[in-house]
This record gives structure tokens, sequence and C-alpha cells, in this order.
């Protein structure tokens, strides 16, 4: 292909620069056998990064859904869902998710990114404050950005650096208190029930990002604000998770859904979500309802890494017992991706994370646990892991 110059020699200027400071992102193409196993580069390796907590995205059930609705609806919904791809599917699947996570209203939504940026563009105005979590999701933040709502970036985790920051705004703004449920880079859980006190006291609305809890904390897996006793005022579940589909979820109250049909503009102006993930996503929810001993597996295995860390030394972050989140903190960007290589030498494949994602200084490997590792291959990976730290 020819070009009449190099107007975007740019680009090549800046991946150099990415790739001399170790921070060059490159995809990794893998083919999987199963929930945890996969081919890389012809050499097969052990999963201990992804997100599958259940295990379930290979599992018969989930791909039967999907296939069942996809032959019935179609592979897509043909267009935007206020033109003519509102399909009667959405429409049930909407109202079977209310009814599950114990809200007034749901919409779906293509991917948990869209649905937070759309979501916190339209619900935010100039006028509100914003109480954000320092480590949130960059979803989160973007959607925040594009609101141009004032923001006060809040400590990490901090209630009362929170209930400061909170006190000390205009009581006639109205403010948001926007943050994750669990925190994927970093294994920790937000501190949702005083979050809940604070938004109370302060009358502030909540907007929380459940998706990496969905699946995996909570009764039957329905995320840790399910038993709280005021509901935030949004949630957003995600199904790319432990549900092991794609796309994702918003719930609040009954007025949220119509608000969003007219307000949110990655959804107005974005092709209705395909009926089979939706469809898996729906039979991952019914399934850990029906099977407790996925989130038993899941918990068990946990346990199996965690005490296997502790006997080598290793700490990792995220000190909750149920969470599958381990991440080990390298510290340089070089010395983690030397660390991922080695690791992939041996047969395991953990992919270091590296700033932006993280603060510089912390490059780590997020390491995680599913259902459906063998509880050996756990312990024998944690046994490479500590010959290989530096």
């Amino acid at each position: 292909m020819r070009y009449a110059g190099a107007p975007m020699s740019w680009m090549d200027d800046d991946l150099g620069a990415l790739r001399q400071r170790d921070r060059l992102r490159t995809p990794s193409t893998l083919r999987y056998r199963d929930a945890t196993h996969a081919t890389l580069d012809g050499r097969p390796v052990t999963v201990l990064c992804g997100n599958d907590y259940l295990g379930l995205r290979h599992h018969p059930a989930l791909l039967c859904a999907s296939n069942d609705a996809t032959n019935q609806h179609g592979s897509g919904a043909g267009a935007s869902r206020l033109v003519s791809g509102h399909l009667s599917f959405h429409q049930e699947a909407e109202e079977y998710f209310a009814s599950y996570f114990g809200a007034g209203s749901t919409l779906l939504s293509a991917s948990g990114y869209g649905a937070n940026v759309g979501a916190l563009a339209s619900l935010l105005s100039s006028d509100d404050v914003v109480f954000s979590d320092a480590l949130n999701h960059a979803s989160l933040i973007d959607g925040i950005r594009l609101a141009r709502a004032e923001v006060v970036v809040v400590p990490h985790n901090d209630p009362g650096a929170l209930r400061e920051a909170v006190r000390a705004r205009p009581a006639r703004r109205r403010a948001w208190i926007v943050t994750e449920s669990l925190f994927s880079m970093d294994g920790d859980l937000g501190p949702m029930p005083e979050i809940e006190q604070i938004a109370l006291e302060y009358g502030c609305q909540r907007y929380i990002d459940e998706a990496h809890a969905i699946g995996v904390l909570g009764p039957d897996g329905r995320g840790t604000c399910h038993d709280l006793a005021h509901q935030p005022e949004v949630r957003m579940i995600g199904f790319g998770k432990a549900l092991g589909a794609s796309g994702a979820l918003l719930a609040g109250a009954p007025s949220l859904r119509p608000w969003l049909w007219n307000h949110s503009r990655s959804f107005i102006f974005s092709t209705g979500i395909a009926p089979g993930p939706v469809a898996a996503a729906r039979r991952a929810t019914e399934l850990c309802s029906e099977s407790p001993d996925l989130l038993k597996r899941l918990r068990a295995n946990i346990a199996v890494m965690r005490d296997a860390m502790a006997a080598e030394g290793i700490r990792p972050l995220g000190p909750h017992p149920e969470v599958p989140i381990l991440p080990v903190v390298i510290g340089e960007d070089s010395v983690a991706l030397k660390l991922g290589e080695r690791l992939l030498e041996q047969g395991y494949f953990v992919h270091p994370i590296r700033p932006p994602t993280v603060q510089a200084g912390t490059a780590r490997l997020r390491i995680t646990v599913s259902a459906a590792h063998d509880p050996d291959e756990l312990r024998a990976f944690v046994a490479t892991l500590a010959r290989l730290l530096p």
C-alpha cells in the first residue's frame, strides 16, 4: 500500500518511545482448550491472569444458551434499540436481571466500558460534584470527564477522607460517590457499608462498578451491594468476568432505564447488544443459584493459592479470602516483563501489568484464580514463582 508521504509518522515515534520505556503493549494470541489452559506461540500454558473466575466460558450450558438465542433471535440486533433493534429478547432479559439483582430497572450494554461512560456522562452534569476513588477504572474516569462535573479524587478506600470531602461540599450541589466494589488491579474491596452510611447522611448518590464482584461475592455471586439496606442509585454489572460472557448491565431505580434510553449517547447511538452473550450471562446467573459448588470450588482454590504463597513468603495485595485476584507487586517494568517471560518458559501465562494501568514503580503480576484450576497446578505454579522471583 502506497501513501503520499508520512503524515502519521508521529505514531511510529510514539510507539518507539513506548518500546524504549518497556511500556509498549502487544496482545498475546491464545487458542484455549478449556477455561484455564491454552496454546501460546505453539506452547501449552496454564493461564493465571484471566477474569473467568468461575470457569464458565466453555461451560456447555452457556454455549447452548448462546447458540439457542442466536438461532432464535439472530446474530445481532440489527439496529439501535431506539430504531428497530429493541428485541423481545432484550425486554425479557432486562426484566429477568432486574428481578435477579433486586433492581427497579436494568438496561443492557454491549460493554462495561460503554455502560460506564454513557451512564456517567448522562447522569452527571457540570453543576454536580463527584467524589471519585483514586484507583477507579478508566471507564469511570472517562465518563466523569465527559460530564464536566467537578471532581474530587479521594484517597483509595479511605472512608474518613471521603466523609471529610463530602462534608466540605456546598449543600446545594448534587453529589455523587463513584467507586468500585472490587478493584481489579489491587484485589481489595471498596468499603460499601461505610459509603452507604456517608451517602445517606449527606444526601449523596452512589454509582458502583461491580464488574469483578459479580459471580464472586455476595449471595449466589450477586455482588457486594446486594445485601445493603439501601441499594446504590446505579450499579454497573459486568458479564465478561465471572459470568463467562460479554456485555454489561446498568441496574437502578425504575426511572433509570427510561432516563438512559433518552440521555445515554453510548446507548442511543449503538446497535443493540447481540442475544448470544446476554443469554449466556443469564444462564450463568442461573448456574450460580443452582450450583453452589461453583463458588465453593473457587473459594477452595483461592485458599490453596493463598496458603501456598504464605508458605513461600509471597505476600500478594488484597487480603480478602474470597477474592480471586492476588497481585504480586514487582516494581520496575522491565523486571516484571522479564519475570513474565521466565514464567512463560515454565508453562505459566501471567501477563505483567504496567503503567499507566497501575502507578509507576508498581508493575505487577496480576495473578488470578479460577474454579477451573486444579489445586495441584496452583501449588506447582507458586513453587515456580517463588524460585523465579527476584
